[in-house]
């Protein structure tokens, strides 16, 4: 064999060894990562839709869009949630949206166990367009989760929708108890030996009674009162809990029932 001609099969062997190099699949080693990936997706579920508003107008610029997924389940007990997205800047609705959840909620014993809310905020935080009643949803049915669209309702001008107090008002006005929760927007303020005021709808509607006293039953802390306009109950619970919109801790739970309609959330002490 020449010189040239070795030269030659040298040359055509490494080609040879190189493509077989490049013949062995990436996943070899990167396999596992990849693996993990495929088993986070498949422990999860996307509940995916759009959210909407009726007036034929644009959202100011900065706007955010928070969607979330609570589990509703237990009516003596905050919602706890389980998904949430955040929107920003999303220009003008229909706004779609995505949440991801684990699929191990989906086999709960109770399916329609599950409620969306969303609203809407200018750039300074305002609340500008919300959810009033509760968007319940079943997570076990896929076809049922499809594409759901969210209606929101518009809060009124800033300056009617202020509630009746917000907490330091309520706070230097001499309160010394104060909850808020959600579904929808609540907030109660006590203020020792003398009345009781309660704000709901986001502060469009509100009720003041005579402050009845408190009645200590076991761990509960309860006070009812009753005027013209109907019946007030609070309970309040010395137990950890967590407003599912911000996140905020407090250190009772709280119930709120006005004649029959029965409101959850969270309660600290001023």
């Amino acid at each position: 064999m020449t010189r040239t001609h070795a030269l030659f099969s040298s040359l055509l062997l490494g080609a040879a060894l190189a493509l077989a190099g490049c013949d062995q699949p990436e996943s070899d080693a990167q396999g596992l990562p990849d693996d993990r990936a495929k088993q986070e997706n498949a422990q999860q579920r996307v509940l995916a839709g759009k959210v909407m508003y009726r007036e034929r107008m644009a959202m100011p610029p900065q706007a955010t869009v928070t969607v979330t997924l609570a589990d509703v389940s237990r009516m003596d007990a905050p919602a706890r949630m389980i998904a949430e997205q955040q929107i920003d800047n999303p220009g003008n609705v229909p706004v779609p949206f995505a949440l991801r959840y684990d699929k191990s909620f989906a086999d709960n014993d109770h399916p329609m166990a599950y409620a969306v809310r969303a609203e809407i905020r200018d750039g300074d935080g305002r609340l500008l367009w919300t959810t009033t009643q509760r968007h319940t949803v079943e997570l076990g049915d896929k076809e049922a989760n499809r594409n759901i669209t969210v209606m929101l309702e518009r809060v009124a001008d800033s300056a009617s929708a202020q509630p009746v107090t917000d907490k330091a008002q309520a706070k230097a006005d001499g309160a010394s108890f104060w909850a808020t929760g959600n579904e929808p927007g609540w907030h109660l303020a006590v203020y020792p030996e003398e009345r009781l005021v309660f704000v709901w709808d986001y502060g469009n509607s509100s009720m003041t009674t005579p402050n009845p006293g408190a009645k200590t039953e076991g761990a509960e802390t309860i006070y009812m009162a009753t005027t013209e306009t109907g019946a007030l109950k609070v309970e309040i619970s010395e137990q950890d809990c967590e407003d599912v919109m911000s996140g905020e801790a407090f250190p009772y739970q709280v119930k709120v029932t006005r004649n029959s309609t029965l409101y959850s959330g969270c309660g600290q002490d001023l």
